[in-house]
């Protein structure tokens, strides 16, 4: 089957009883894990790896000592990789779309340069594409503005326990994001590495990664979609398995965001049980600092509602798949809701909800479809390019007509 330009989601009625939604597997913790497999002296045992685009992408990466290795749009795979060719023997090409090319990866580079890595920015300084001749790095103690991307630091700290003298990372900025640093450090434990997170630093000891399995949990991230369902049409009963309580993902924060909405979360015997009164409101202000990628899901939530709300801590928005802020404005216009962004924020104003004319684009985001789906509930919407979801959810729309939708 060929690739769809548009989607079209019309809700047709609520259907009875609890529904049972099928999420992926965490994107976050499968990246990690195939890094930390791949880097291991022992034998390492992945379950339930993710089938995300982005995943798939990094994992096809590992197959090569040398040549080109093609990231497509994976932001973190790309960082992931390059940290992981810089220890590894062989020389590599890493390159990207046109957008990938564009994100910021100076930070990194030169972190990594400082330690005696071999990378050369084949076109612009701090961007894709990169030459790296693997190498055995020493380690030891470095700095790096922890403001742009956890992800960097994920990086650094995954290949640690390959130097002899480990490393410290101390952090000239606050960290964004740093929830997902608690990732990278509990999957690494999975693993026997020795791993300390402080406030202005993180420091690995240089064990070497040991037998080990990763049981990957299913997708927080992907579960928030159906937080804001349920908000959009409380008369709906939605549980998702496999979602743990004692989580090792910063977005399970989804409860206590999506608790003044009215949305009550239950952990029942294999997953969570959503329902919603629908009578709640939430604040007007939300600080996102830690959850970014909620940010588009609860910023269509509210405009769904039609409350006011400025969202805090979104710097990183402007450098994932594309400028997050700018898309929202554009697409939230369509529906009569105006807002304004700056380099942190986005403030939504309160006002009624109207049928789109357009369709709502998806700038090759996978989140931007599925944060505007649940507006669906108000009346029939489409969405361009809904391919864009097998980056982390490739079954999306199968699990979100459950719902009670017709899908042309």
């Amino acid at each position: 089957m060929g690739r769809i330009d548009k989607v079209g989601l019309e809700f047709e009625s609520s259907p009875k009883g609890v529904v049972q939604i099928n999420l992926p597997a965490s994107k976050s913790i499968s990246n990690r894990a195939l890094v930390i497999q791949k880097l291991s002296e022992g034998t390492i045992e992945i379950t339930n790896l993710s089938e995300a685009e982005d995943t798939a992408v990094l994992k096809s990466a590992f197959h090569k000592d040398h040549g080109d290795l093609w990231m497509n749009d994976a932001g973190t795979a790309s960082r992931f990789s390059i940290a992981y060719a810089a220890v590894s023997p062989g020389i590599r090409v890493i390159k990207g779309s046109e957008r990938l090319s564009q994100r910021p990866m100076g930070e990194l580079i030169n972190t990594l340069r400082s330690l005696g890595a071999r990378i050369e920015c084949l076109k612009r300084e701090g961007r894709l594409p990169v030459k790296i001749e693997g190498r055995e790095l020493q380690g030891g103690e470095v700095e790096i503005d922890a403001h742009v991307s956890s992800q960097f630091i994920s990086a650094l700290m995954m290949i640690a326990p390959k130097m002899k003298r480990g490393l410290k990372v101390n952090f000239r900025t606050k960290p964004t994001s740093k929830p997902y640093l608690y990732i990278t450090k509990n999957v690494m434990e999975m693993c026997g590495a020795e791993v300390e997170i402080g406030d202005t630093f993180v420091q690995i000891k240089p064990t070497p990664y040991s037998d080990g399995k990763i049981d990957v949990e299913a997708d927080w991230s992907a579960a928030s979609y159906f937080f804001s369902a349920v908000k959009m049409n409380p008369y709906l009963q939605i549980f998702m398995p496999f979602l743990r309580e004692k989580s090792i993902q910063g977005d399970s924060e989804l409860i206590n965001l999506y608790a003044p909405f009215g949305v009550k979360s239950t952990f029942q015997e294999g997953g969570l049980l959503l329902m919603c009164d629908e009578n709640a409101f939430p604040s007007n202000q939300m600080d996102l600092k830690d959850t970014p990628d909620l940010a588009q899901t609860i910023a269509v939530t509210y405009a769904g509602l039609g409350l006011e709300v400025n969202l805090t801590g979104l710097h990183t928005l402007k450098v994932k798949e594309t400028d997050r802020i700018e898309a929202l404005v554009a697409e939230l216009k369509k529906f009569g809701i105006h807002s304004s962004g700056t380099e942190n924020s986005l403030f939504v104003n309160p006002s009624a909800l109207t049928e789109p004319r357009k369709a709502v684009a998806t700038y090759r985001d996978h989140r931007m479809a599925m944060a505007f789906a649940p507006l669906a509930f108000k009346f029939p919407i489409e969405i361009e390019n809904p391919d864009v979801v097998s980056k982390s959810f490739p079954t999306f729309f199968q699990e979100f007509k459950k719902l009670g939708f017709r899908i042309s």
